[in-house]
C-alpha cells in the first residue's frame, strides 16, 4: 500500500511539475538543437516522473508528528551487508522445497532488497543512454542520489519532524548503487536495439532547419515575457517606448533579431524585400493581447446589465470560452498549415540561424 500511495501521489504531482519545467525545457531544446524530438522528450519526462516516484517512495507515507515522539533520536544502521544476515535468518526459503519459493519472494527480507536494487535500475539506464556515463560515473551518481535519500531520512525530513520516522541504512546505499550498475549493464545490451542519442539529436537538427509553428509560438511568448520583465524592472511609466526599443530599434541593430528570437536561433525578416515585417510585433500585440483583452472587458461590462444571475454566469463562461477558442483555433491553424494569414499580410519570413 505504501508503494501504491507514493505512485498515486506522483501521478497527481507530475502534471504540475511537468508544467513548471515544460517552458524552460522547450526553450533549451530550441536554443541548443533548434527542434524537439518526441522520443527524446518522452525519455526526459519519463525520467522526471521516475525521480519523483523514487523520492516519494522514500518519504511517504508521512506519519503524524505525535506518532514519532517515542522513536529514538537516531535511527541508523551502519553495518554494511547486514541485509545478507537478515536474509539468511528470516527468509523462509528452503532450496530443496519449491513450495517455499513464493513465500520467500514475498517475505520482506527478500522483496525489500529487490526493491532497493530495482529502484535505481532506471537511474543507471538513463545515465548510460542519455548522458553516456561510464560505469565509474554511474556508481558515483547512484551513490550520491542514494546518499541524498538517506540524508532526507537522517535529517527527519529536513527538520520537519522532531525525530526520525524512517531508518537510515547503509545497506540502502549499497543496494541502490548495485541497482544503478544493473541499469548500466542492462543498457549496454539494450542500446543495440534502440536509436542512439546522437541520432535523436541529428534528427532534431535536421528538423530544426525549418522554423516550426511551436518554435514561432515559443518566440512570441519568450519575447513578451522578456518585454514585461524589462518593463517591471525599470518601473517605467512609458511601456510603449520600451516596446518600440525592444521590438523595433534593437532588431534593427541586431540582424533582425529580438532577444527571444536570437536565443531560439531565428531571424525574422521580409519575404519580399519590403519593411512590412517590422509591423509584426505591433500586429501580434493587438491581435493576440489587446483585442482579446478588450473583448473580455467589453463583455464584462455588458454582463453587468444582465439581471438573472444564472444567465450572467453562462454569459461570462461563453465569453471566456470564445477567447479560449480564439487562441486554440489560431494555434491549431498555425500547426496544421505551418503559416497564418498575417505572414502573407506582413510579408514575414522566418529563417533558422543555428550554426552547428
Amino acid at each position: 500500500m505504501t508503494y501504491l500511495l507514493s505512485i498515486k501521489t506522483a501521478v497527481i504531482l507530475f502534471p504540475l511539475l511537468a508544467f513548471l519545467i515544460t517552458g524552460p525545457f522547450i526553450l533549451y531544446q530550441y536554443h541548443k538543437y533548434t527542434s524537439i524530438s518526441p522520443l527524446k522528450t518522452l525519455i526526459i519526462y519519463s525520467f522526471i516522473f521516475y525521480l519523483l516516484c523514487a523520492y516519494l517512495l522514500v518519504i511517504l507515507p508521512l506519519p503524524s508528528k505525535d506518532s514519532v515522539i517515542s522513536n529514538p533520536d537516531w535511527m541508523i544502521q551502519m553495518i554494511p551487508f547486514h541485509f545478507i544476515v537478515d536474509l539468511i535468518k528470516e527468509n523462509p526459503l528452503i532450496l530443496g522445497n519449491p513450495k517455499t519459493y513464493i513465500s520467500a519472494i514475498l517475505d520482506p527480507s527478500f522483496y525489500v532488497i529487490a526493491f532497493n536494487i530495482l529502484l535505481f535500475v532506471p537511474f543507471g539506464m538513463f545515465l548510460k543512454y542519455y548522458k553516456g556515463y561510464s560505469l565509474k560515473k554511474i556508481i558515483l551518481a547512484s551513490l550520491l542520489l542514494s546518499a541524498f535519500f538517506e540524508f532526507t531520512q537522517l535529517t527527519r525530513l529536513y527538520g520537519l519532524y522532531p525525530k526520525p520516522y524512517r531508518l537510515c541504512d547503509i545497506d540502502d546505499l549499497i543496494l541502490n548503487t548495485m541497482g544503478g550498475v544493473v541499469g548500466y549493464l542492462w543498457m549496454l545490451d539494450l542500446e543495440k536495439r534502440i536509436p542512439p542519442k546522437i541520432q535523436l539529436e541529428q534528427q532534431a537538427y535536421e528538423k530544426g532547419k525549418t522554423v516550426s509553428p511551436l518554435r514561432r509560438i515559443s518566440i512570441f511568448i519568450l519575447d513578451f515575457l522578456i518585454y514585461i520583465a524589462i518593463t517591471i524592472f525599470l518601473g517605467t511609466k512609458h511601456p510603449i517606448l520600451i516596446f518600440i526599443i525592444y521590438f523595433t530599434i534593437i532588431p534593427n541593430f541586431f540582424h533582425n533579431k529580438t532577444l527571444g528570437s536570437a536565443f531560439l536561433n531565428v531571424k525574422i525578416e521580409s519575404s519580399k524585400g519590403t519593411y512590412q515585417y517590422l509591423l509584426r510585433p505591433y500586429f501580434l500585440y493587438f491581435y493576440y493581447i489587446y483585442f482579446p483583452y478588450k473583448i473580455l472587458m467589453l463583455g464584462s461590462q455588458l454582463g453587468t446589465i444582465i439581471g438573472e444571475e444564472k444567465i450572467r454566469i453562462i454569459f461570462y463562461l461563453l465569453l471566456i470560452l470564445t477567447v479560449f477558442f480564439f487562441y486554440i483555433g489560431n494555434i491549431f491553424y498555425l500547426i496544421i498549415k505551418n503559416k497564418i494569414f498575417y505572414d502573407k499580410l506582413l510579408k514575414v519570413n522566418y529563417k533558422n540561424t543555428f550554426i552547428d
